[in-house]
């Protein structure tokens, strides 16, 4: 492709949109499970190992995306995109305060599934909302200035490396649960957006499986349900 990219035909053209979606699974879940760590009760070790097994999922899948974004995204963008390069250098720092942020918090939580004392839970809840303001911060920022530029300079299918890449950084035994947490604040039109990126037999596992799946794994993790879209 040449460094202007353009022009995009329908097919190739990006939509925003998906990146939206799933950045509300971070803004829901990392404040989520900071009072959910300061909420536990001290030395309850089944309780610590739910929270942290989860933590490991939602952890890793925003360092994997963001890692993602660093390697496949942000190199095209400085080459096609000259007028907004300073946004893209922004992302990158941010992307840096980020990954500081994420070190900590990762390392806490296991600490603290090996030791669930109250300093532990405490400190860790402390590096999860240090966490959410860094990545709450960027993700406004993107969304409003770099999403415009990914439109019109990334192609949908070099986005969709930058999710299969991240599908593949996630444990299969937790492929729906994630699916689930993107699936649980969608609209129906972006529910079916994400559905029709999956082939039939995913589809049909989701629905016949993943639901109840992400429904127990909800319960278990908040102590209370979520709304999980059939379809």
């Amino acid at each position: 492709m040449p460094a202007t990219a353009g022009p995009f035909t329908a097919d190739d053209r990006l939509d925003p949109q998906e990146m939206v979606v799933l950045h509300r699974v971070f803004r829901r879940e990392i404040p989520l499970l900071a009072d959910l760590v300061e909420a536990a009760v001290p030395g309850d070790r089944r309780r610590t190992a739910v929270l942290a097994d989860h933590l490991d999922l939602v952890l890793g899948a925003l360092g994997e995306h963001h890692e993602g974004e660093d390697h496949l995204l942000w190199p095209k963008l400085r080459e096609r995109a000259i007028p907004g390069a300073d946004v893209v250098a922004r992302m990158a720092d941010q992307h840096e305060a980020i990954a500081g942020a994420l070190a900590a918090a990762t390392d806490l939580s296991s600490r603290w599934r090996t030791h669930p004392e109250r300093d532990t839970a405490l400190r860790l809840a402390d590096a999860l909302r240090e966490l959410d303001r860094h990545a709450a911060a960027h993700m406004d920022d993107e969304e409003e200035h770099l999403l415009p530029l990914m439109a019109d300079h990334i192609t949908a299918g070099e986005w969709s490396e930058v999710g299969e890449r991240g599908r593949r950084s996630v444990p299969k035994t937790k492929l729906l649960i994630f699916l689930g947490a993107i699936l649980e604040d969608a609209t129906a039109q972006e529910r079916q957006l994400f559905l029709s990126h999956m082939p039939a037999p995913a589809r049909l596992l989701w629905r016949t499986l993943g639901t109840r799946l992400y429904e127990r794994t909800t319960a278990r993790v908040r102590r209370t349900n979520a709304v999980v879209p059939q379809a």
